[in-house]
């Protein structure tokens, strides 16, 4: 590994700590569940679902620092509360991010060993990829309209919206992305306000206005989710009352 390689927690650079600089960086495959079952007119079990369940990155890093014990101890230390954030970010995969959980960090025992390599793991479990740092998309206006959306990277992602009205009440509200569609009624959001669909902590769907969660307006007849595979997808969108839709999508990379 390059020994020029950065590494930032939630915009922090690792080498800000003080003399420190990664040595190398340790990617494992991932952690991958498997679901097996029987197809229709086929005898024995066949792959039926692969899942992704969890992402693991290990940083080593080596203290320049030789001589002085404390200033040592303080830059783990540094380490130890750097590596608590949620993003995480290599300089070899540009312009991307890991959504991880630090679950093993460097102890304060490794501080005598002026020789020896900490370690850092992360580990990502809601969003097993790396993904585009920045959001893509398009926006279209009106009561319905229609377009495309580039979807980048090599796995399927989660496409995001939101619906501003911009004259009279939003009541209902229907969204098609690839053929998938989720449809809304009894809304009741002014102009001027705002719905969004987005993900939580556990990456499922979110659908809210105002802080308040819409998914009980959902019809029986929508999807659960909108996914959607990298390539050219088409997107649409129907509206009681004109709206501007904003579809935004991170790529993801297996």
């Amino acid at each position: 590994m390059p020994r020029h390689v950065e590494a930032w927690v939630d915009g922090v650079a690792l080498s800000s700590l003080g003399p420190i600089m990664v040595h190398q960086v340790h990617e494992d495959a991932p952690a991958v569940e498997l679901t097996e079952g029987e197809r229709p007119g086929r005898y024995g079990q066949r792959l039926l679902v692969r899942k992704r369940q969890t992402l693991r990155v290990a940083i080593e890093a080596v203290i320049r620092e030789r001589f002085d014990l404390a200033q040592r101890s303080r830059i783990l230390e540094e380490v130890a509360r750097w590596a608590q954030g949620s993003v995480l970010e290599l300089s070899n995969h540009p312009e991307r991010r890991l959504l991880v959980t630090c679950t093993s960090e460097p102890t304060l025992g490794e501080v005598r060993d002026y020789a020896h390599t900490i370690r850092v793991e992360f580990t990502a479990y809601a969003v097993p990829y790396w993904e585009d740092y920045l959001p893509s998309g398009i926006v279209i206006s009106g009561i319905s309209g229609a377009g495309t959306l580039i979807i980048p990277g090599t796995a399927e992602t989660p496409v995001g919206l939101t619906i501003r009205p911009t004259d009279g009440t939003l009541i209902n509200f229907t969204v098609a992305i690839g053929g998938q569609s989720i449809a809304l009624t009894g809304l009741g959001i002014p102009t001027g306000g705002t719905l969004t669909f987005d993900r939580d902590q556990r990456d499922d769907l979110r659908i809210v206005s105002s802080g308040r969660s819409q998914l009980s307006h959902r019809t029986a007849a929508s999807v659960d989710d909108l996914f959607a595979v990298p390539g050219s997808v088409p997107v649409s969108f129907a509206a009681n009352a004109p709206c501007v839709v904003t579809f935004a999508v991170r790529g993801r990379w297996a």
